[in-house]
């Protein structure tokens, strides 16, 4: 018996499941950016006719935009506009912006000073996930790629959030609950060896007007080189690139939110 070659199953324009949920995703943008450029709602017609689909398809994608939050209706009018979530994630990418650009001096001055490589990491909903780097002048340095997630329990930015931010995961806080307390009392966290064997790391707050954790200033070297004292230069000088990084921001001491 001839066996026939596996295929994957096709839809109606000939194109595969996988390849359609990607064109579904590159459609549902187009109605958003539509949106997005319209000075106010946006009727059916002219939302389907800016996006170049006929109004019937246009409806169907609105409809799964609408559940998810990322395109409101009017009730009255049943015209369109962005919905409370677009607002939500455009609010957390300037937020995150806002962030790295107050950090980026200090971060430089840090490297600058020590020669040590340092990132900067904010919160992503679950973990901190790093957004700018600076590499250091020193060989024998951890390259760490910006986007890179970092966990709570074994990363010196994660045990920084675990003790700054009421939002992180509370069952890993208290199963480091000795930690957190030491993390609050020194101001920074530091780890060795936990992430990657062979390197220690050294982890500061940066708060924001409100006293509220923005984000994490992290310098990460090989153990044994990095000085990890908590009095010794490096933590004195990532101490300051936080503290001048959250003054940025706005921040005073004495106004606290966590």
């Amino acid at each position: 018996m001839t066996r026939r070659p596996t295929t994957r199953p096709e839809t109606e324009a000939g194109a595969t499941s996988e390849q359609r949920s990607i064109q579904s995703v590159v459609i549902g943008f187009r109605l958003i950016e539509v949106l997005e450029a319209a000075p106010g709602p946006v009727s059916l017609k002219e939302l389907a006719a800016g996006a170049g689909m006929p109004p019937s398809r246009a409806h169907a994608y609105l409809a799964s935009l609408r559940a998810v939050g990322l395109v409101s209706q009017d009730e009255e009018g049943g015209r369109y506009d962005l919905g409370p979530r677009a607002l939500s994630l455009g609010l957390a990418a300037l937020g995150r912006l806002e962030v790295r650009d107050a950090a980026l001096p200090a971060m430089r001055r840090f490297r600058d000073a020590t020669g040590e490589a340092v990132h900067l990491s904010v919160w992503a909903g679950q973990a901190p996930v790093i957004v700018s780097r600076l590499d250091g002048r020193r060989g024998g340095s951890l390259s760490i790629r910006i986007g890179t997630m970092l966990p709570l329990e074994r990363s010196a930015s994660g045990r920084i959030f675990l003790a700054f931010l009421e939002e992180a995961d509370e069952r890993v806080r208290r199963q480091l609950r000795e930690t957190v307390d030491q993390v609050l009392a020194d101001g920074m966290a530091v780890t060795d060896g936990l992430l990657n064997a062979g390197f220690a790391a050294i982890s500061v707050p940066v708060l924001d007007h409100l006293g509220e954790i923005a984000g994490a200033v992290t310098t990460l070297g090989a153990a044994g080189h990095l000085d990890t004292s908590l009095e010794g230069p490096t933590a004195g000088a990532l101490r300051l690139a936080g503290e001048s990084a959250s003054s940025a921001l706005g921040y005073r001491p004495g106004r606290t939110g966590t």
